[in-house]
Protein backbone atom coordinates (compact mmCIF):
# COMPACT_ATOMS: atom_id res chain seq x y z
CA UNK A 1 0.00 0.00 0.00
CA UNK A 2 1.07 3.23 -0.79
CA UNK A 3 1.10 6.38 1.26
CA UNK A 4 -1.79 8.05 -1.16
CA UNK A 5 -5.61 7.10 0.03
CA UNK A 6 -7.20 4.78 -2.95
CA UNK A 7 -10.72 5.32 -3.49
CA UNK A 8 -12.65 1.47 -2.77
CA UNK A 9 -15.57 2.53 -3.65
CA UNK A 10 -18.77 4.94 -3.56
CA UNK A 11 -21.87 3.65 -1.81
CA UNK A 12 -25.04 2.49 -3.58
CA UNK A 13 -26.50 1.14 -0.54
CA UNK A 14 -25.96 -0.96 2.79
CA UNK A 15 -27.17 -3.12 4.36
CA UNK A 16 -27.08 -4.03 8.77
CA UNK A 17 -25.57 -7.53 9.12
CA UNK A 18 -26.28 -7.28 12.98
CA UNK A 19 -22.65 -7.99 14.90
CA UNK A 20 -20.87 -7.33 11.97
CA UNK A 21 -20.71 -4.10 10.56
CA UNK A 22 -22.61 -2.64 7.30
CA UNK A 23 -22.54 -4.21 4.28
CA UNK A 24 -21.87 -1.56 1.20
CA UNK A 25 -22.06 -2.27 -2.30
CA UNK A 26 -20.65 -0.40 -4.81
CA UNK A 27 -22.12 2.54 -7.05
CA UNK A 28 -20.13 1.00 -9.98
CA UNK A 29 -17.07 -1.32 -11.19
CA UNK A 30 -15.87 -2.83 -8.47
CA UNK A 31 -12.14 -3.29 -9.81
CA UNK A 32 -10.56 -1.72 -6.91
CA UNK A 33 -12.22 -4.35 -4.49
CA UNK A 34 -10.54 -7.16 -6.59
CA UNK A 35 -7.60 -5.82 -6.31
CA UNK A 36 -7.51 -7.62 -2.23
CA UNK A 37 -7.89 -11.29 -1.52
CA UNK A 38 -11.57 -11.65 0.05
CA UNK A 39 -11.49 -10.90 3.74
CA UNK A 40 -8.82 -8.65 3.54
CA UNK A 41 -8.84 -6.24 6.62
CA UNK A 42 -8.44 -2.61 5.40
CA UNK A 43 -8.36 0.56 7.33
CA UNK A 44 -10.49 2.74 5.80
CA UNK A 45 -12.07 6.17 6.07
CA UNK A 46 -15.62 6.60 4.94
CA UNK A 47 -15.87 10.31 3.53
CA UNK A 48 -20.03 11.10 3.70
CA UNK A 49 -22.06 13.44 1.74
CA UNK A 50 -21.53 16.12 4.12
CA UNK A 51 -18.27 16.24 4.55
CA UNK A 52 -17.38 14.38 7.92
CA UNK A 53 -15.28 11.89 7.70
CA UNK A 54 -15.43 8.36 10.07
CA UNK A 55 -12.23 6.26 10.52
CA UNK A 56 -12.90 2.09 10.34
CA UNK A 57 -11.61 -0.76 8.72
CA UNK A 58 -13.43 -2.56 6.30
CA UNK A 59 -13.18 -6.30 5.12
CA UNK A 60 -13.74 -6.45 1.45
CA UNK A 61 -16.59 -9.57 0.77
CA UNK A 62 -18.13 -11.42 -2.03
CA UNK A 63 -21.63 -11.16 -2.45
CA UNK A 64 -24.30 -12.89 -4.95
CA UNK A 65 -27.19 -11.47 -5.83
CA UNK A 66 -29.47 -13.55 -8.06
CA UNK A 67 -26.67 -15.01 -10.04
CA UNK A 68 -24.59 -11.91 -10.15
CA UNK A 69 -21.03 -11.75 -7.97
CA UNK A 70 -19.47 -8.79 -6.90
CA UNK A 71 -17.63 -7.21 -4.56
CA UNK A 72 -18.36 -5.01 -1.70
CA UNK A 73 -17.02 -3.93 1.98
CA UNK A 74 -17.77 -5.05 5.49
CA UNK A 75 -17.61 -1.42 6.97
CA UNK A 76 -16.84 -1.56 10.87
CA UNK A 77 -17.02 2.33 11.63
CA UNK A 78 -17.67 2.10 15.05
CA UNK A 79 -20.84 4.04 16.48
CA UNK A 80 -21.99 4.92 12.83
CA UNK A 81 -25.05 3.08 12.56
CA UNK A 82 -26.27 3.88 8.98
CA UNK A 83 -23.72 5.35 5.53
CA UNK A 84 -25.52 7.27 3.09
CA UNK A 85 -25.25 6.42 -0.77
CA UNK A 86 -22.55 8.47 -2.36
CA UNK A 87 -20.43 8.14 0.85
CA UNK A 88 -16.72 7.77 -0.68
CA UNK A 89 -14.84 4.56 1.47
CA UNK A 90 -11.02 5.06 0.84
CA UNK A 91 -8.28 3.14 2.01
CA UNK A 92 -5.57 4.90 3.86
CA UNK A 93 -2.10 4.35 4.74
CA UNK A 94 -1.84 1.88 8.01
CA UNK A 95 -1.08 4.12 10.89
CA UNK A 96 1.57 0.66 12.36
CA UNK A 97 -0.76 -0.09 15.64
Amino acid sequence: MSDTPTLLLRVATTWAVPGLGLLALPAGPDGALRAHALHTALPIEARLPGGSVVSGTATVEEIDRVGVVSYGLLLDLGALAAVPPGTEVWQVPDSGE
